[in-house]
C-alpha cells in the first residue's frame, strides 16, 4: 500500500484549515474500496485543540506555544524531521499546506525519496499572502481550492497542467435545513470581524446603513472592543437597533436558530467556508466578487454576487429582499447547489489529482 503523508505546520485547532483537514480525513477514508493509500498526518509545532485531528494517524511534534521558540524549532529542527520523514517513509505523495515545509521537502526528496510527489495544498490566496516564486519552483502539483487560486498561479508561471481544482469538502451528515423567517429579513454575518481589513465588516454596516423598513442582522465572530466600538459609530441608528454582536462560537450553527442570508464582504478568501457551510443548511449566500473562492460557490441558485466595495449594490440586494422584488431561492435549491463539495465528489478530485 502506498503512503501519503499530510503535513502542517503549528495550527491553534479553531480555524478553517483545521476545519478542512478534519473534514479531508473523513471524505478520504469514506469508501472502503477505493483504500490504496496509507494515510498519515505530520504536525511540525502542535495545536492548542487537538479535536479536528482526532481521527487521522498522526505524529505531532510539539514544540512550544511560545511564537518565538516556535519559529526557531522551524529553522532548526524541522529540516532535520522532514529528512527524517522522508527516509522512513518514501511516500508516494508528500501533501504541504505549508509553503517552507512543501519547499524543504521538496529539495530533501531529490536525494532520499526521488518517487514522492510533492503536493502544494495552500489554503490562502497567494497573491493576497505574497508566496514568494522561489517557493512555487518547488512542487510536483499544486492542489488550488478555487478556480480563482487556480488563475493567480498560473499568471505567477505555473503550467496548468501542475494544478488541479479540488475545492474543500463539506460534510452533509446530519445537517439540517435552517428554518427561514416569514419575511426574508433576518440576516447572519459569520467569522472574524475586522473593520476594513480582509473580512472588511464597515462595508456591511454601511450597506445595512441605507436600508428601510423591519430587519435584523446577527454577527457570529470574535471581534475586539475598539472595533466593535468603531463598527457601531459607523453604524446609524436604525443599523444599531438591529444589528446584534453575538460572539464567538465554536460550533456556530447549534447556536442559529433562524436565518435568510448570509453576508460576506470580504476583500479576499481563498475558499470561504462559512458560504458552503450556510448553503448546506439551505441558508441563502450574498457575498462580494473578491478574486478568488466566492464566484466558485454563489450562483442564481443559491445567492447573488456583488462587486466589490460597492456597497449601493450590497443595499440595495438586501433592500429587494425586504420589499420581495427578489425571492430567496428555495431551500432545497440552495442545498444541492453545494453537492460538488460533498465528501463523495471531492473524494473523486482528490483521487484523480493522485493517479494523473
Amino acid at each position: 500500500m502506498k503512503k501519503a503523508i499530510v503535513a502542517v505546520p503549528y495550527l491553534s485547532g479553531n480555524g478553517g484549515t483545521e476545519t478542512v483537514i478534519k473534514n479531508f480525513y473523513d471524505a478520504i477514508t469514506g469508501d472502503s474500496q477505493e483504500q490504496n493509500l496509507d494515510w498519515k498526518l505530520i504536525s511540525f509545532g502542535g495545536t492548542r485543540y487537538s479535536n479536528w485531528m482526532k481521527e487521522w494517524p498522526k505524529k505531532v511534534y510539539k514544540f512550544s506555544n511560545k511564537r518565538i521558540i516556535q519559529l526557531i524549532c522551524y529553522v532548526l529542527i524541522m529540516p532535520f524531521l522532514i529528512r527524517k520523514i522522508l527516509r522512513k517513509e518514501q511516500p508516494a505523495f508528500f501533501i504541504a499546506t505549508n509553503p517552507i515545509i512543501w519547499t524543504l521537502a521538496f529539495k530533501f526528496k531529490k536525494r532520499i525519496s526521488p518517487n514522492t510527489q510533492i503536493i502544494a495544498w495552500y489554503h490562502y490566496s497567494f497573491k493576497m499572502k505574497k508566496v514568494k516564486r522561489k517557493y512555487l519552483n518547488c512542487a510536483d502539483k499544486f492542489w488550488a481550492i478555487s478556480n480563482g487560486i487556480r488563475k493567480e498561479l498560473i499568471s505567477m508561471g505555473i503550467v496548468d497542467s501542475k494544478i488541479y481544482v479540488v475545492y474543500n469538502p463539506v460534510s452533509f451528515n446530519n445537517i439540517n435545513l435552517i428554518p427561514r423567517s416569514h419575511s426574508q429579513n433576518h440576516f447572519i454575518y459569520i467569522g472574524r470581524i475586522d473593520y476594513s481589513g480582509q473580512k472588511n465588516v464597515s462595508e456591511l454596516i454601511e450597506a445595512l446603513n441605507g436600508l428601510k423598513g423591519s430587519w435584523t442582522c446577527d454577527l457570529y465572530g470574535k471581534v475586539d472592543e475598539h472595533t466593535q466600538e468603531k463598527l457601531l459609530k459607523l453604524a446609524n441608528n436604525n443599523t444599531r437597533n438591529n444589528l446584534r454582536f453575538r460572539g464567538f462560537y465554536k460550533d456556530v450553527w447549534s447556536h442559529i436558530d433562524r436565518a435568510d442570508a448570509l453576508v460576506l464582504t470580504s476583500k479576499f478568501e481563498g475558499l470561504p467556508m462559512v458560504l458552503i457551510e450556510a448553503t448546506v443548511r439551505g441558508v441563502a449566500v450574498i457575498s462580494s466578487d473578491c478574486p478568488t473562492g466566492t464566484k466558485d460557490i454563489v450562483n442564481k441558485n443559491n445567492g447573488w454576487l456583488y462587486k466589490m466595495g460597492n456597497k449601493k449594490q450590497l443595499t440595495q440586494i438586501l433592500s429587494d429582499l425586504l420589499s420581495h422584488k427578489r425571492n430567496l431561492p428555495n431551500s432545497e435549491s440552495v442545498r444541492r447547489s453545494a453537492r460538488m463539495f460533498d465528501y463523495k465528489n471531492y473524494r473523486i478530485r482528490i483521487l484523480e489529482s493522485l493517479r494523473s
